[in-house]
């Protein structure tokens, strides 16, 4: 037979219209646009590898239907499935043709299909003693059920037939080996020496070998080995009826644990690295193999697992890991994992745009100080002088020894890339130090070569060349020096002096721009205000990045004159939109460290305030966590006189910073804007989700506003909404837009985008996740007299969406979906929204998996999907009334095997589990 799948299907009626109906409904969807509809309501709209066809025979009578599954069975392409009427007259009945069939082909599974039958359903158990091979579908019969029915049940004899062939090869090999051994063996003495051998092999092996039980709750130990003795410390005796489980103690958060787990409810072969503990207490790495045995009648009775004490291969392993990364002399990184470190270093680089230097460090003099005192003192030397390379750099630098007496340090986080230039002459201070050995006193200096990212490159090879180059340069003017790569530095230099001219000019060729980004209210939805945002149009190179920009006006002064064009701009724009008949429009407006530093600045902004006529609290000012930490009673001072002018202050990137309460306590602030980098995963992420929480919590606490930005996705919105953020920006609702549009917006003729703000109903709302719709539609039809506001979901994904935008007291979840399984998705749930009730309902539970899911709390009961309607509802409205009691009292500690086995068997579980 073929090694694709069997779907040979066989349909026996005497009516041909019938056999016209099945070939409509098993059709494959090549052959007719039906069956796309069938395969959306069944799996939704997802993409999946093409469905395979049936081949499909008819038969009209029995003994038509007879000969052709047994032509079928002797060509080696017999049939999976047969759909059997019970009266077709005037051959044999149903339950003849079904015996006829079975005595040519014992494996082909029946379908009996009717309405009416000449026979009971009991004598037709009775007669046919069927097992698993029979199954009954009365007419009339919907469409997918025989559908689905056909794809099952031809999986199912493909699962059989599979399982055979493999036995086939098994027991083949088997019966080789045994060849092999008996050719090597006496046929006289062949079983006893067999046996004795075995034993002998078990008693003398090197590694520990068990026996243990199967079956059972427990895995109790039947033999253990000498060599399971010396490995463990136990006695046969202290081993022998305890669980295997005894060595890993309490430590059972273990990888491999699950792994066997998993092997031994498939009675299969497993294998997993597990740390066990010694009768002493000392840990062992155990390197386990379990095989199952099966008993006479081919169940499996017991399994035979295999110990192999690796604690030493591993600890050898870790240091040949370590001596691949590390320097054997010295312990610093070698060029491998520099350059891995340079790796991560340039992607943080590149997300906070931010400098790192790399200083190429070669000793001056090392081959004289080899040459004259020997190799010993030449390695002392080195360590001490690694020693102090890294006493001169931060922690968060890193330091490689690259050659024979060359060192690469990596300084990261530079505010300027002239940081690099102290960093280096540091270095070279701590190595110029005299070095004692004996009574020798040494000095050595040193070469360094500098070079930074991005400037000098934007890869770790480029950059360590570069380096490399500026040293060597170095040596040939004298050594004892720091050089940047020159090259590289002079390009750089002249860059940023053409775009330094070009920006002092710009403000006078009017090349600066506002454009403006909408700031919503979360509770109506409308325009508070915008955000005044700076562009540059250059004449030659376009828009310029701020990011390029706006440091450079900083480094050099300009700011301040950019930032109080910016500020008049923005004052006189909002009061133009105010005499348009929109008063209530505030814009907010970014100060920087530079602007605020000065002492003018409070008498500049009151003076702009009076030019524009803007009054003072449509202003908002927006100051970074970096400003205001610095100088704080200067800074306290400042913010106090703004207010007395009356604007309004806002702390601009909050939580990338500082973050500390205690000044938000002592500075007159009335915004906080929570940073993107919080808002971008916030859906999914229960860490940023919860930091998010608490900083709106912390907010409000202090009686101030938070406002989010970055927002791009009705699910962060939602979820903003329902933790009560104030406002929101972003992308969701417009990008930064020039003037014009906001005017367009402001008179109606342009409309935003917009995004539903969650409906907060207070009807007690139950979420249903189940990727299949008729569980869906089930449970709406229990749930539909409840008085319950019911949202559904098809997957994990739209479930935490919708749990972002909506108050959900009862999350309903099946296991088995795809993408997300139901206990990931509850983890998470109870994660971000810890408020709510979390029931697993499912028809396939992992036992082991929802066991931990319901001790660390992610899951608050589990359900068979066999569940009596009745009571679903009770438990759904128990949870709602012990939510809203705040009643956490009787949840359950540590619930057992048997209780959560208990639970799923029954659809029923203790108060406690709920």
């Amino acid at each position: 037979m073929s090694s694709t799948s069997n779907r040979r299907i066989l349909l026996v009626d005497d009516l041909p219209a019938i056999h016209a109906d099945f070939r409509k409904i098993l059709a494959t969807p090549d052959e007719t646009d039906d069956l796309d509809a069938l395969h959306a309501g069944l799996f939704g709209e997802v993409q999946s590898a093409p469905t395979e066809g049936f081949e499909i025979d008819s038969a009209y009578q029995g003994d038509e239907a007879a000969i052709m599954v047994e032509q079928a069975y002797g060509s080696g392409r017999p049939y999976a499935l047969a759909f059997v009427d019970m009266r077709m007259p005037p051959g044999p009945d149903g339950l003849e043709t079904i015996e006829l069939l079975w005595q040519r082909d014992g494996a082909v599974q029946i379908v009996i299909c009717t309405a009416y039958t000449d026979h009971s359903w009991r004598e037709v158990l009775e007669r046919l003693d069927c097992g698993d091979r029979l199954l009954i579908l009365k007419k009339p019969f919907d469409s997918i059920e025989v559908y689905q029915l056909a794809n099952a049940l031809c999986a199912k004899w493909n699962v059989a037939r599979k399982l055979t062939l493999h036995l086939e090869l098994l027991e083949a090999t088997v019966q080789e080996r045994t060849a092999d051994l008996q050719t090597e063996v006496q046929v006289r003495r062949k079983a006893e020496t067999a046996l004795r051998l075995r034993n002998q092999a078990m008693e003398s092996a090197v590694n520990a070998i068990v026996i243990t039980t199967f079956g059972h709750q427990d895995a109790l130990i039947e033999y253990v080995n000498p060599a399971f003795e010396r490995i463990t410390g136990y006695a046969a005796g202290e081993a022998i009826g305890r669980d295997m489980r005894f060595l890993q103690r309490d430590d059972r958060d273990q990888v491999g644990l699950q792994d066997l787990r998993e092997a031994l409810l498939a009675q299969r072969d497993g294998h997993a690295v597990l740390r066990n503990y010694r009768k002493d207490g000392s840990q062992f790495w155990n390197e386990l193999y379990i095989a199952p045995v099966s008993n006479d009648d081919g169940k499996v009775g017991h399994y035979v697992g295999v110990m192999n004490d690796i604690t030493v291969a591993r600890e050898n392993q870790r240091q040949l890991e370590h001596q691949a990364n590390y320097d054997i002399l010295t312990d610093l990184p070698n060029r491998a994992l520099l350059q891995d470190r340079m790796a991560q270093a340039i992607s943080h680089a590149q997300r906070v745009r931010e400098h790192f230097a790399v200083l190429w460090i070669d000793l001056d003099r090392f081959k004289y100080v080899n040459d004259t005192y020997g190799h010993a003192v030449g390695d002392a030397l080195l360590k001490d002088v690694s020693n102090r390379i890294k006493a001169a750099l931060r922690g968060s630098d890193t330091v490689a020894r690259v050659g024979g007496d060359e060192f690469v340090a990596m300084a990261v986080g530079l505010t300027s890339p002239l940081d690099a230039d102290a960093i280096g002459h540091q270095l070279l201070a701590a190595i110029s130090l005299p070095f004692v050995s004996g009574d020798q006193e040494l000095q050595v200096g040193a070469s360094i070569g500098v070079s930074i990212y991005p400037e000098d490159g934007e890869s770790a090879e480029i950059l360590l060349k570069h380096a490399d180059t500026a040293m060597y340069n170095v040596k040939e003017r004298g050594r004892n020096d720091v050089q940047f790569h020159t090259l590289a530095m002079s390009e750089s230099v002249r860059q940023r002096a053409t775009l330094e001219n070009d920006l002092r000019l710009a403000l006078g060729r009017s090349e600066f721009r506002l454009d403006y980004q909408p700031k919503i209210q979360v509770n109506t939805g409308r325009m508070r205000g915008v955000e005044a945002l700076l562009r540059w149009d250059h004449p030659e190179h376009g828009l310029v990045s701020p990011a390029r920009f706006v440091p450079l006006a900083e480094d050099t002064g300009q700011i301040v004159a950019i930032g109080e064009w910016v500020l008049r701009t923005a004052c006189a724009q909002t009061q133009a939109w105010h005499a348009a008949g929109y008063p209530d429009l505030t814009v907010s407006v970014n100060v920087s460290a530079c602007q605020f530093r000065q002492p003018e600045l409070v008498d500049t902004i009151a003076d702009i305030l009076a030019q524009t006529g803007l009054e003072a609290r449509y202003l908002d000012l927006e100051l970074t966590e970096g400003v205001i930490m610095q100088d704080r009673d200067d800074v306290i001072e400042t913010l106090r006189s703004l207010k007395k002018i009356g604007v309004t202050l806002s702390l601009d990137d909050f939580g990338t910073g500082y973050s500390s309460l205690s000044y938000l306590k002592r500075f007159p602030i009335d915004f906080v804007k929570i940073d993107q980098s919080f808002i971008h995963d916030i859906t999914t992420n229960p860490s940023d989700a919860s930091l998010t929480k608490a900083i709106i919590t912390m907010a409000h606490s202090l009686g101030l506003k938070a406002i989010a930005e970055g927002v791009e996705t009705d699910g962060q919105l939602g979820f903003l909404a329902k933790h009560r953020c104030d406002e929101v920006q972003g992308y969701l609702f417009s990008r930064p837009v020039s003037s014009t549009i906001i005017d367009a917006v402001l008179c109606g003729s342009f409309v935003l985008p917009s995004s539903d703000l969650p409906d907060h109903c207070h009807l007690h709302t139950v979420l249903l996740v189940d990727d299949e719709p008729n569980v869906i539609a089930g449970l709406l039809r229990v749930l539909r007299h409840c008085g319950y506001r019911i949202l559904t979901a098809h997957n994990g994904a739209e479930g935490l969406d919708l749990l972002a935008r909506n108050e959900v007291d009862v999350i309903v979840s099946d296991q088995n979906m795809p993408g997300m399984s139901g206990v990931e998705f509850l983890r998470l749930a109870k994660d971000i929204y810890p408020e709510s009730v979390r029931m697993l309902l499912s028809g396939n539970v992992d036992l082991p998996i929802a066991i931990a899911a319901v001790n660390e709390g992610a899951i608050t009961r589990l359900l068979r999907k066999s569940y009596d309607e009745g009571n679903l509802g009770e438990f759904i409205e128990q949870a709602i009334l012990r939510k809203e009691r705040g009643d956490d009292s009787e949840r359950p500690a540590a619930p057992s095997r048997k209780d959560v086995q208990g639970s799923v068997e029954c659809g029923k579980s203790s108060e406690e589990s709920s």
